[in-house]
């Protein structure tokens, strides 16, 4: 089990840094820090999320997810709004501008995965896809087994 446990942490790394790689040489705009293009991926999928949600969902202290935040706002990608029930919570919201921004992050870290399937053989290309389902499932087991935020 230890091979395993290797090779697929070997192999998670390669993976992000390829695509990372990748991202930066295409990227037209500065390339975003991982933790905002995250950011981003969440409030675009759950508007009106608030900043302790987004720092539960990078696993980072609320005070760090606050100022990436902040500096998302100052950039323009983000836009903050007091919730119309109870003013004291904040909720955030995208803008054009980092939709843009997402959207062209989004179709090329696609097009690469794309392109690197479509080299593979059908029943290679099918492996990746039956594996899938475990590989979720043990994502969500280490989250759960993640120290949480305070």
């Amino acid at each position: 089990m230890t091979e395993t446990a290797v090779a697929l942490m070997h192999l998670a790394h390669q993976l992000h840094r390829n695509l990372d790689r990748r991202l930066q040489a295409d990227f037209t705009h500065p390339k975003p820090p991982e933790a905002q293009i995250i950011a981003l991926w969440h409030v675009r999928s759950r508007p009106g999320i608030t900043v302790r949600e987004i720092a539960d969902e990078l696993q980072i202290q609320p005070n760090n997810a606050s100022a990436l935040i902040t500096a998302m706002v100052n950039g323009g990608l983000l836009r903050r709004k007091r919730d119309d029930q109870d003013r004291r919570i904040v909720r955030l919201y995208t803008t054009e501008e980092s939709l843009r921004r997402i959207d062209a992050v989004h179709e090329l870290f696609t097009g690469y995965l794309e392109d690197a399937l479509a080299g593979l053989d059908p029943a290679q290309r099918s492996a990746v896809d039956a594996a899938l389902p475990a590989l979720a499932e043990v994502v969500q087991r280490l989250r759960a087994a993640s120290p949480r935020t305070p």
